[in-house]
């Protein structure tokens, strides 16, 4: 009895479904980037662990006179590799973020993020780093005691006396 309440335990802690292959396993089968970014994204792996886990042993390759540096890593050049993660999180500017930081530090450039971006369908800031003046505030995101202004002009054409005009 003590066997059969263990087997039926064990059954049940093992998943209904077969496991997914992770990120090393699917590279090693072949499996086009971007297949295995969503099944790492479909195992709820976290974006920062994705590329951790595809940026590795990255390195310049030297390139031709007419060509631009390239990063190659692993498993494809940098480039392909942020191309395949930002396709895959296009709907998520956090992540793509996070994404476009990771490439930096691994090398590439801003005008290969920029590239990158536009290839993609997608705004470039969204895989840029911040810039020194940070982000854009706006009313409801200004800090306590700004002074902002109601507006920056109107269009009503109100100029003139405290009086108003006869109608016609």
């Amino acid at each position: 009895m003590r066997q059969l309440l263990i087997g039926v335990v064990a059954g049940m802690l093992l998943p209904l479904y077969p496991a997914q292959a992770n990120i090393q396993t699917d590279l090693e089968t072949g499996l086009p980037l971007t297949e295995v970014i969503q099944h790492a994204i479909a195992e709820a792996v976290s974006v920062e662990n994705i590329m951790a886990q595809l940026l590795i042993d990255c390195k310049p390759i030297p390139a031709d006179d007419s060509e631009e540096e390239t990063i190659g890593c692993g498993f494809g050049t940098a480039e392909s590799i942020v191309s395949a993660a930002a396709s895959s999180f296009s709907e998520d500017p956090d992540a793509l973020k996070l994404i476009g930081q990771a490439g930096i530090d691994k090398g590439l450039t801003e005008d290969q993020l920029i590239a990158i971006a536009l290839n993609n369908g997608l705004d470039p800031t969204a895989l840029l780093p911040a810039t020194a003046a940070g982000p854009a505030a706006g009313p409801e995101t200004a800090g306590a005691g700004t002074l902002l202004p109601t507006t920056l002009g109107t269009a009503t054409g109100g100029g003139g006396g405290g009086s108003a005009s006869p109608s016609s």
